[in-house]
C-alpha cells in the first residue's frame, strides 16, 4: 500500500533506509477493480 490509498503489486528489486524502493514488474491494483502495468517504479 502507498501513498494516497494506492496497491500495487511486483517485484522488490531493492530499498534504502528513508523507504525508497524499486519494484519491478508493477501491477497497480485500481479501486474499481482493474489492473495497470506499470512496469519498474
Amino acid at each position: 500500500k502507498l501513498n494516497g490509498g494506492r496497491h500495487v503489486i511486483g517485484i522488490l528489486r531493492g530499498f534504502d533506509p528513508f523507504m525508497n524502493m524499486v519494484i519491478d514488474e508493477t501491477v497497480e491494483e485500481c479501486k474499481d477493480g482493474s489492473k495497470n502495468n506499470i512496469g519498474m517504479v
